[in-house]
């Protein structure tokens, strides 16, 4: 889709007050940006403008003590598991301090909840009724699935299916 369908059905849904808000626009990063740039140019049915993107990978970062942040990243190779949890934890208290602040959200720079395991089912059910959540994410589909930085050479990784619901989710095309 362009980005200006996207924004426009976009729009349409966040206008309706109740039910499950979460979004996903997925796209290369480029697009991503170009999209974003738009995005905040536009306002809302409530006539503000949407909120520039927050990285989540500098939330996380942020929520973290510099001290506890030394130990979690000298133990890590032995230990990943204090980190994953530090992490989601860190990941929670960002989020629900951000939708507390304003209602809508819209997140980037998310690599750091794929880097470690973690259910993501937190931003499925936050969002819902007054909080709302956009998700910009790098991705593409491919035969029905979600694939997280389709240019890692690495493994892969996939979006949960159930995370985002099929008609909230969107592509940008090159």
């Amino acid at each position: 889709m362009k980005d200006t369908e996207i924004i426009e059905a976009l729009r349409s849904k966040l206008a309706v007050q109740s039910g499950r808000h979460l979004y996903g626009v997925l796209g290369s990063y480029p697009a991503l940006n170009t999209f974003a740039e738009k995005l905040s140019q536009v306002k809302t049915h409530d006539g503000k403008y949407f909120p520039k993107p927050i990285s989540v990978n500098r939330g996380i970062l942020d929520s973290i003590p510099d001290g506890e942040f030394r130990d979690l990243v000298e133990n890590e190779a032995k230990r990943p598991e204090p980190t994953a949890t530090h992490v989601k934890k860190a990941f929670e208290i960002f989020l629900r301090s951000k939708l507390q602040k304003n209602g809508l959200v819209v997140l980037a720079s998310m690599e750091m909840l794929f880097a470690y395991p973690m259910e993501l089912n937190l931003l499925r059910s936050i969002a819902a009724d007054e909080h709302k959540i956009v998700l910009l994410l790098p991705g593409r589909r491919s035969s029905g699935k979600i694939i997280m930085f389709p240019d890692l050479e690495e493994g892969s990784y996939m979006l949960p299916t159930n995370l985002i619901a099929e008609n909230h989710l969107w592509e940008i095309r090159d």
